[in-house]
Order: structure tokens, then sequence, then C-alpha cells
């Protein structure tokens, strides 16, 4: 038997470390009002159709099922939770403060990458737009990752720009739709030299500030620098302001350390109409957390509803998970017991888990009770308040 190329399976040590993951996700998201929703895993291909960029389509699990239609796995979620708050009695009960965790399916965007399955919990903030909303879902995914701190995840860094930099930069420039989108390639692969080429090729007031684009981030100061230093437009100016009344709605909520605002973000899915952000740790190439707003993507369907969310992917946080927090649970006890135990050995194993303590029973030829952690006989004998004692006191030991 074997594997299918991409997939994962994940064994005990992973599901609970995952499992560990959402239980503190979870609990911050409900803390912050969000109500959990479970979308199905499989979507017509239309749906996904008018909101995917040619480049993310490619990347797409789709099938024709038995009615003749073509389906796909979900590629995301955030389709989804459109379609699902799409119909009317949904829009018109707005806003809707909505979490999610389960299984998305697609191609991996570089070979370096192997994984054609990961496992996202995110939320979606629909029915409300603004500089207020987005700094708080802002804010919300930079909570998330300190919450994960706990769990061994602490060397990360927030990523903050807008769509309307480049939207403002390609509106400068008479450029076809295949060199916008190398253009906007070569921007998110930060190639310096490609785009020193591309800038080479006529002269415009612009070019400098989009050779240097990749490389505008920092603090807040960034933002002044770049209105000081290259000769913008109104539309490019209103967006750097806008990133700034973020910042500030950030700062006092006193999350402005991890977080910088970064004028070069690209993000893959074409859908975003407005802020954007990614979180990354320096031990790994790609985000840990991923977001924005994309108050347009239902238009293409005749309905409209502003929405603004994020995912953070499980499995690459575990990938930056601290050493030192990625230990295995102590073996389980057993007890192997003869029948004319059997009965009394029950009740013990009974209360044993109703006090949390997990135990492992089996019947076994022999005189003897014998207790074992994994492998290790720990107790052999018929004093079975004495076993009861031991257990309770490895159980402790293992908690402290």
């Amino acid at each position: 038997m074997e594997l299918v190329l991409g997939m994962k399976d994940s064994y005990p040590r992973e599901v609970k470390r995952k499992r560990e993951m959402e239980f503190v996700l979870r609990n911050l998201f409900e803390k912050w009002g969000y109500e959990e929703v479970e979308p199905p895993t499989i979507e017509y291909y239309s749906t996904l159709e008018n909101t995917l960029g040619d480049e993310a389509k490619e990347r797409v699990y789709k099938f024709v099922d038995r009615n003749g239609k073509l389906v796909s796995l979900r590629p995301e979620f955030t389709t989804s939770i459109m379609r699902m708050y799409s119909k009317k009695e949904m829009r018109e009960t707005a806003p809707h403060r909505v979490y999610y965790v389960g299984k998305i399916f697609r191609y991996p965007s570089s070979p370096l990458r192997v994984e054609d399955e990961l496992t996202q919990l995110g939320l979606e903030s629909l029915g409300k737009n603004g500089v207020d909303t987005d700094a708080e879902i802002i804010a919300l995914a930079l909570s998330a990752l300190l919450a994960l701190q706990e769990l061994g995840i602490e060397d990360f860094m927030l990523d903050i720009g807008h769509v309307g930099i480049f939207q403002g930069v390609l509106s400068s420039f008479p450029l076809s739709p295949s060199e916008k989108l190398s253009l906007k390639s070569l921007l998110k692969k930060k190639d310096f030299v490609a785009l020193e080429k591309f800038t080479s090729i006529s002269s415009h007031p612009l070019f400098p500030f989009l050779l240097h684009l990749p490389f505008l981030r920092g603090k807040r100061e960034i933002l002044e620098k770049t209105k000081k230093n290259y000769p913008l437009s109104p539309p490019l100016i209103d967006t750097l302001n806008y990133l700034g009344e973020i910042w500030d709605i950030i700062s006092d909520f006193h999350l402005e350390k991890h977080a910088f605002i970064n004028l070069g973000l690209i993000r893959d899915f074409d859908y975003y109409t407005g802020v954007v952000f990614e979180g990354f740790s320096p031990r790994l190439g790609y985000p840990l957390l991923a977001g924005g707003r994309y108050d347009e993507l239902l238009e293409k369907s005749g309905s409209s509803l502003p929405a603004c969310g994020f995912a953070l992917f499980l499995e690459r946080l575990m990938e930056v998970q601290k050493e030192s927090i990625k230990k295995d649970r102590p073996p389980f006890i057993s007890i192997a017991y003869p029948p004319v135990f059997r009965s009394s050995i029950f009740a013990l194993a009974e209360k044993m888990r109703e006090e949390g303590i997990p135990i492992i029973i089996e019947e076994q030829k022999g005189e003897d009770i014998q207790v074992l952690q994994g492998k290790e006989l720990i107790y052999q004998g018929k004093d079975e308040e004495k076993i009861k004692t031991l257990i309770q006191e490895r159980f402790k030991s293992w908690e402290s």
C-alpha cells in the first residue's frame, strides 16, 4: 500500500500537537465573539472559478462527479464561507463573525514544497468594512500567534500591506495583461535583477519606487519615508495613510512589537481588494498565517458582502515549534489481570478514568496483576490499593 503523493499520515504525537493548537485558537476566537461553521469539502468548480486567479486555478484538485459536473476539493475556505453567506437572508442579518477548521487541498506553488493537503484554522468577519474592522482582524491575527507562544511558536512577525499599492503602480504604466502578471511575479519573488531590467526599458518617475518596492519594509516610519522619497499619486498616498491608521489602532492594542509594514507584500489569491497580511517565522520560508480584505469576491455572482479574514496553517506552525515543546506524552499505563480479578480491575480502571487518568486493561493468564508503563513493569502482585496509589503518583508526575 502506498501513500498518495502530496498527502500526509499524521501519527498520535503530531495529532496531539495539532489538537493543542486548535484548542488554544478556538478558545481565543470564541472570546472575540466568533462562532464555528463547517463548509463542505467539495465545491462546484464554477463557484471557485470566478474567485481564483489563473495561477491559483492551476493548483486546484478538480474532477467530474457522477452527475457530470466539474467539482473541486476546496483549495481554501474563504470562497466556501462567502458562498454560505451569499444568501439573501444571511446578507440581511449581517454582520457575522465565524471561524472554521479543516483540510484544504491544492497543488504546491513551489517545487520545494510537497504537501498538497494542509490544515487551516481561520476566521472571517462578514458584513463590515473600514479601518477599525481591518485593524481588529490584524490584531486578532497577532493575538493568535502570541497565544501560541505557550506551545513553542515564538519567532514570528506579521507583515501588513495593501493591494492598492501594486494596483496604483500598475495603473501608472501602459502594460499588457501578461506584462502585469510577470511584474507581479517578479515583485513577489523579490527578483531585483529582473526588476532592474524591467525598469530600464524606458524612463518613468515611478520606476525607482517600483524597483525598491520589494524592500520597503519597516515600522510606521517607512510610510513617511516613502511619501517623502517618491513621486506618488494621490491614490497611493491615500493607501499609505490608510496603513498608517491601521498601525495606530494596532499600537492601541499594544500589538505592534511583532508587526511590520511591507509595501511590497503580494498575496497568491487575486480576490483581495484592500489590506493584506502574512505571518512568518525566520525558520520557515512560507507563511504561517495569511489573510486580508476581499469586499468584491461575490460581485461576479451578483451579490455583495464586505469581508476580511485570515487563516493559520497548522502543519507549518508545527514545523517551527520549538523542540523543547515537542514532548511525547509518557507511555500509557496498562493493567494485565488474571480472570479472577476482572470485576475489581474493571472498577479500578473506571475510577482512574473518571479522575482523568488514561488506562489500558487486558486479561492474561497467571496469578498476579501486572502493571506496566509502556513496556516497563512497574508492579506485580495482588494489592489493588497499592496499584491505585502507584498509578495516581505516576500520573501526578506527568502533569508536573
